[in-house]
């Protein structure tokens, strides 16, 4: 009976930490989330600054092209 109480016990013990390593993961899980929007969202921010960028390039050689015409 001994041994059995002693399995138990090394069962709880071993339910316990994988409840701490659950709510480690979870947490750490719940960050990278939040970090992988706030990234996408730099991301597109980035995207539409560079077509912006290239618009206002592409306007100025335009401009280059057409003052050496005439």
């Amino acid at each position: 009976m001994n041994k059995l109480n002693d399995q138990i016990a090394d069962l709880r013990e071993s339910i316990d930490q994988l409840k701490e390593i659950y709510v480690k993961i979870k947490r750490e899980n719940d960050l990278l989330k939040v970090q992988q929007s706030s990234l996408v969202s730099q991301k597109a921010e980035l995207i539409r600054k560079n077509e912006a960028i290239k618009d206002k390039v592409n306007s100025i050689l335009e401009r280059i092209k057409n003052s050496e015409v005439t």
